[in-house]
């Protein structure tokens, strides 16, 4: 008799858990949350490393051969490309300024799209809310930058003239971007979301919320902002957005057709309740995500957060597929700092935190039994 009121016990504590758990996330999530587990061995891999004969500095993106840094430390220039294959500086191109081609500032590269021959990317420019097709084959070719077109890209009274914290060119002119939370005063924030724009008009197309309410501090103002801090990637096909949570070992899955939101949540992990009361520091889990067509690559932290002068160990990419299943984790030996993937090699380029090199791993060795 007491080992069965022991066991009633112990499963009516963990229901109480498990209900509340669900309150907290219905409360602020716009979706259903699943558990996923950190299941399988380890796999270790020694990456390859690519020297580059120049400058290389900042956030890298890569396809085939041409290898494209958003450089800060450029002066007259936004980007920096090199030749993948043997290091070759080619030039560095979009130029700063004030003038008609020019742009005071803009985003990192989020992904690229071919027209034609023609490799292309979105450039946008907040300040003069412009976006620029930046014509990246054409520009390599001539050694001089190539814009195809600038189109007035004003900020929305409905976004409260929020900016775009991530965007992604999508088939048939059409743009998936994520709105980025903006401070409102009394610890409170607007929420970030996603909306889907055409291109050549800016005409809004469809909303897509992920939360339902921000979580509110009096004392730590910042907190309705970063409580859902994420790294995002799309799915090549533009089908799905998957956001990598900064704060929680939480991936969020947006199905952009549906419009519904999946997070999938590491087994045991806290919920958004964690942001309810006053903490200074918190765990720092996904520093960076990218994605194919078949799978989510997110670098992998799990810790405190870091000093500002510190340089942590961040060697572990955990891999998801499109249905939020856990498929493998692995570890490199070395630490990194930012990832990119190339479907055209089917390459995962990382950089490492005081070392000029850049390094890459062949994924058709490691995930090339379950790729499709």
């Amino acid at each position: 008799m007491k080992r069965i009121k022991e066991v009633f016990c112990f499963v009516l504590i963990l229901s109480i858990c498990i209900s509340c758990n669900k309150k907290n996330d219905n409360m602020y999530f716009n979706g259903e949350i699943r558990n996923f587990e950190v299941l399988g061995s380890t796999k270790k891999v020694t990456l390859e490393t690519i020297s580059l004969d120049g400058a290389n500095f900042g956030w890298l993106a890569v396809f085939d051969s041409l290898m494209i840094f958003r450089n800060p430390k450029l002066v007259n220039r936004f980007f920096s490309i090199f030749n993948v294959d043997n290091g070759e500086e080619l030039g560095t191109f979009c130029n700063k300024g004030g003038g008609p081609d020019e742009l005071s500032d803009c985003h990192k590269i989020f992904n690229f799209f071919k027209e034609g021959d023609d490799l292309k990317t979105l450039l946008l420019e907040n300040y003069e809310e412009k976006m620029f097709i930046w014509n990246i084959t054409q520009s390599v070719k001539q050694g001089t930058t190539v814009i195809d077109t600038i189109i007035s890209y004003a900020s929305e009274k409905d976004n409260k003239s929020a900016p775009y914290g991530s965007f992604f060119f999508q088939k048939d002119n059409t743009l998936l971007a994520k709105v980025q939370s903006v401070p409102l005063g009394n610890g409170d924030a607007t929420l970030p979301f996603y909306q889907q724009r055409t291109i050549d008009t800016n005409k809004l197309l469809k909303n897509y919320s992920i939360y339902k309410q921000s979580v509110k501090d009096r004392d730590s103002p910042t907190t309705a902002q970063t409580f859902s801090s994420s790294n995002d990637a799309c799915k090549l096909d533009g089908t799905k957005v998957v956001q990598a949570m900064l704060y929680l070992p939480q991936l969020n899955i947006l199905d952009v057709e549906t419009g519904q939101v999946v997070g999938f949540r590491m087994k045991g992990a806290p919920d958004f309740s964690i942001f309810e009361d006053e903490k200074d520091v918190y765990n720092i889990y996904y520093i960076g995500v990218q994605a194919d067509d078949n799978y989510i690559y997110a670098l992998y932290w799990g810790k405190e957060s870091w000093g500002r002068f510190d340089v942590p160990y961040v060697n572990t990419i955990h891999v998801f597929d499109w249905n939020g299943n856990f498929v493998q984790a692995i570890e490199v030996d070395r630490g990194l700092d930012a990832i990119w993937i190339d479907p055209t090699r089917n390459r995962l380029y990382v950089t490492s935190p005081k070392v000029d090199d850049v390094f890459y791993l062949d994924l058709d060795g490691i995930l090339g039994e379950v790729v499709q």
